[in-house]
C-alpha cells in the first residue's frame, strides 16, 4: 500500500497529461488488492482534473467513494471546486460553495476554499462575486493568509488602482502579515507595464528598508519589463547590473529564458544565438522555452529559413520531441509569413502524431493559408475543430472567413459567418466593420455600407484610414461629391495621413465627372506629399483622359512614361484601356504596339472590345500583314465568346479575317 501511496504522490506532483494516465492505471491496479484512502483518491482527482475532462472525473470519483464508502474531506471540495472553475462552470462552483456555507455538506469553506475563488472569480473578471467571497470570509471569522492579500492586490493593480493596492497592503499589519517577495513583484509588473522605471526604483528601495530581498524570478521579471520598455536603446549595460543582483553561479532556465525573449523581442539576433550557444557550450540541455524564444526572435525578423533550420537541428536531428504547442505555433506562424502551406501542414502533423492538441494560434493561422490556398472546406474544418475544442475564437479569425467569403462575392456566406460570430458573443472590431462595408461595396448595396458605418460609430469604435477609404468609395461608385469632400474632410481633420489608395479613390470621384483639372490637382498633392504611386492611380488618370472628345496623346504618353520610370507592373485593365483608347480613336499602330505589350502579362489578356473596334483592328492588322496579331486577336476574342455574349457578327468579322491581304 506504502508503495503504491509514494507513486501516486510522484505523479501528483509531476502533474501532467501522462502522469495523469499513469495515475489511472496505478490507481486501478492498486484497486485490485487495496482498499483507497481519501488520501489516495483525492491525489488522484487532482491530478485527472487537470488533464481530463472535469465531468469524468468527478463521476469517477463520486463512484469510488460510494463503493469503499469513503466519506470526502474538505480537500476533496477544493480540488472539486478548483477543477470546476477551470472549465469554467461557475455556476457549480457557487452550488458546493454556498452548499459548504449552509451546512448542506458534512465541511465549511477554509482558507483554501476562499483562496481558490477569490483567485478564480478575479481571473475571470467576475470582481463582484470575489468581493462577496470575501465578505463571506470576514463574517465567518476566517482569517486571510497571505496568498488572498497578493491576490486582492493584483486585482487593483490589473485595474491600475495603485492606491487601493497600498490600502490592502495597509490592511495586511491587522492580519499579522507583512507584504513579501510576491507582493513586490505584482507592484513591480504593473509599473513597469505602465514604464513607469521610477516607481519601480522606489520599490526597491522599500524592499532594501525592509530586509526583503528580491528573488530570480522578481529580478528576471524586472530585466523582461525593463528591456523591453526601451526596444530602441542599448541596455546590455544596463541589464547587466540587474543580473548582478541574482546569487552567485550560473543562471537558472528562468533567467536564461527571459534574456532570450528580450532579445528575440529586440530581434537582436546575434545576442539571442549568442545566449543559446553558451548554454550549450556548458553541457546542458536547453529549456525548450528557450529555443522557443530563440525561435520567435527569427521569425519575427522574417529570418524563416534560418528558423527551420534551428528547429531541425535542435529537434529533429537530435530525436529531441517538442512537448507543448507553442514550438509550432511559432513554425506555423512562420510558413504563414511566406504563405507556405506545405511546410504549415507537416509541423501540424508532426505536432498532431506527437499527440500535442493544437491551440488557438495554430488553428488561425491554418485557417489564413487554407483561404490564402482558396481551401475553404479546409479551413471551415479547422473553425469546426476550434468550436468542438471550446477554443476562444478571436474576431481576427472570423474577420478571415468574412473577408474570404465576400471576396468570392458569397456575400449570403459573408453575413452568416458574422452572425455566427455574434451568436457566439465575440464582437466585431474597426476591421471586421471594415470588411463588412466592402463586401456591401462589392454587393453595390450602399445603403447598408452607411447603415454598417452608422452602427460602427455608435458602438463607440473609431474608424481608420482604411473604413473611411471605404465610405470614400461607397459614396464614389454613387458620384456623390459633397459626400467624398466631407469624408475626405474626415480623414484630414482625424490627423490621419491619406495613403496611395485613399487618394486613388478621390481621383476615380473625379475621373468619372471627367474632371482632368482636379485629378492633376490630386497627383500634384501626391507627388508633394511623397505618396506611392501605382499602376491603378495612373490607370484612373488615363482613363480621364480617355473619355475627353479630343484624346491628348501627348499626356497619355506622359502618364505611360511614368508607369515605365517607376517600373510598375501594368495591370490587365491598364492595357485594356490603352486598347479601347486607341481603337475607339482609330490609332491601329498604338492597338498593335499595346497588344504586343499585353502578351507580356503571361496570361490571357480578358480583352472584350466592341464589335466596330474589332473589325477596325482586323482590317488594320490584315492590310500591315501583322498576321500573328490577327490570329491571336481573333482567338482571344472567340476563345471568351458565348451565345449570350456581345453579340458580335462572327460571319463578317470572319470575311474581313479570311480576306487576302494588299499586294
Amino acid at each position: 500500500m506504502t508503495e503504491y501511496y509514494m507513486i501516486l504522490q510522484c505523479f501528483n506532483r509531476t502533474n501532467t497529461a501522462e502522469s495523469a494516465v499513469w495515475a489511472r492505471t496505478v490507481y486501478w491496479d492498486m484497486a485490485k488488492w487495496y482498499g483507497p484512502t481519501i488520501q489516495i483518491l483525492n491525489m488522484v482527482l487532482n491530478n485527472l482534473i487537470d488533464h481530463e475532462g472535469i465531468g469524468s472525473t468527478i463521476d469517477f470519483f463520486h463512484h469510488e467513494v460510494t463503493l469503499y464508502n469513503i466519506s470526502p474531506n474538505i480537500r476533496s471540495y477544493n480540488i472539486m471546486i478548483r477543477g470546476l472553475a477551470l472549465a469554467g462552470q461557475i455556476k457549480a462552483v457557487q452550488r458546493i460553495y454556498e452548499d459548504m456555507r449552509a451546512g448542506s455538506l458534512p465541511h465549511r469553506p477554509d482558507i483554501t476554499t476562499y483562496s481558490t475563488l477569490v483567485s478564480q472569480y478575479y481571473n475571470r473578471g467576475l470582481i463582484h462575486e470575489a468581493d462577496k467571497v470575501l465578505n463571506d470570509m470576514l463574517k465567518d471569522n476566517v482569517k486571510p493568509n497571505i496568498y488572498i492579500f497578493n491576490t486582492v492586490v493584483k486585482r487593483f493593480i490589473r485595474q491600475k488602482d495603485y492606491t487601493g493596492a497600498r490600502k490592502v497592503m495597509a490592511l495586511m499589519g491587522k492580519s499579522d502579515l507583512k507584504p513579501d517577495v510576491v507582493t513586490y513583484s505584482i507592484l513591480v509588473d504593473g509599473y513597469a507595464n505602465d514604464g513607469n522605471e521610477g516607481a519601480i526604483a522606489g520599490i526597491q528601495a522599500e524592499m532594501a528598508q525592509n530586509q526583503i530581498s528580491p528573488n530570480e524570478t522578481m529580478i528576471t521579471s524586472m530585466a523582461k519589463v525593463f528591456a523591453r520598455a526601451r526596444l530602441d536603446s542599448d541596455i546590455d549595460s544596463d541589464l547587466e547590473a540587474i543580473l548582478k543582483k541574482l546569487p552567485p553561479g550560473e543562471m537558472n532556465d528562468l533567467t536564461f529564458g527571459v534574456l532570450m525573449n528580450v532579445y528575440g523581442k529586440r530581434k537582436d539576433l546575434d545576442a539571442a544565438m549568442g545566449i543559446y550557444q553558451h548554454i550549450v557550450s556548458k553541457g546542458r540541455q536547453v529549456h525548450e522555452v528557450i529555443v522557443g524564444s530563440l525561435l520567435d526572435g527569427y521569425v519575427r525578423s522574417n529570418e524563416i529559413l534560418a528558423a527551420n533550420r534551428i528547429f531541425h537541428n535542435h529537434f529533429t536531428a537530435r530525436g529531441i520531441e517538442p512537448t507543448t504547442a507553442w514550438v509550432y505555433s511559432i513554425m506555423i506562424t512562420g510558413c504563414c509569413k511566406q504563405r507556405n502551406l506545405d511546410d504549415a501542414l507537416r509541423y501540424y502533423d508532426e505536432m498532431h502524431a506527437l499527440q500535442i492538441k493544437p491551440e488557438k494560434t495554430i488553428c488561425s493561422r491554418m485557417i489564413q493559408l487554407f483561404l490564402d490556398y482558396q481551401q475553404l472546406e479546409n479551413a471551415q474544418k479547422m473553425l469546426r475543430l476550434m468550436r468542438n475544442a471550446r477554443m476562444e475564437m478571436s474576431v481576427h479569425t472570423y474577420t478571415m472567413l468574412i473577408q474570404y467569403m465576400s471576396s468570392s462575392r458569397n456575400l449570403k456566406s459573408a453575413l452568416r459567418c458574422y452572425q455566427e460570430m455574434l451568436d457566439e458573443g465575440v464582437q466585431p472590431d474597426v476591421h471586421c466593420y471594415t470588411v463588412l462595408i466592402n463586401a456591401y461595396i462589392r454587393a453595390k448595396d450602399f445603403v447598408v455600407c452607411e447603415r454598417t458605418y452608422e452602427q460602427m460609430i455608435r458602438s463607440g469604435i473609431e474608424p481608420t484610414l482604411e473604413t473611411l477609404t471605404s465610405m470614400l468609395h461607397v459614396y464614389s461608385l454613387q458620384s456623390n461629391i459633397a459626400k467624398v469632400k466631407e469624408y475626405w474632410e474626415t480623414i484630414t481633420d482625424s490627423g490621419l495621413f491619406p495613403d496611395h489608395i485613399s487618394f486613388t479613390v478621390l481621383m476615380q470621384t473625379y475621373s468619372q465627372q471627367n474632371n482632368v483639372e482636379m485629378v492633376e490637382f490630386i497627383l500634384k498633392e501626391i507627388t508633394q506629399k511623397q505618396v506611392k504611386i501605382d499602376a491603378i492611380m495612373l490607370t484612373t488618370m488615363i482613363s480621364t483622359y480617355s473619355n475627353l472628345p479630343r484624346l491628348n496623346v501627348v499626356r497619355i504618353d506622359e502618364i505611360m512614361n511614368i508607369m515605365e520610370n517607376l517600373e510598375l507592373q501594368p495591370t490587365q485593365e491598364y492595357y485594356m484601356l490603352l486598347l479601347d483608347t486607341f481603337g475607339r480613336h482609330k490609332m491601329p499602330d498604338r492597338v498593335i504596339k499595346v497588344w504586343r505589350q499585353a502578351q507580356g502579362l503571361g496570361q490571357p489578356l480578358q480583352w472584350n472590345p466592341s464589335t466596330t473596334n474589332l473589325l477596325y483592328l482586323i482590317e488594320a492588322c490584315r492590310e500591315r500583314g501583322y498576321v500573328d496579331i490577327l490570329h491571336s486577336v481573333w482567338s482571344s476574342v472567340t476563345t471568351r465568346q458565348s451565345p449570350a455574349g456581345s453579340g458580335l457578327p462572327s460571319s463578317v468579322a470572319a470575311d474581313v479575317l479570311l480576306k487576302p491581304a494588299p499586294e
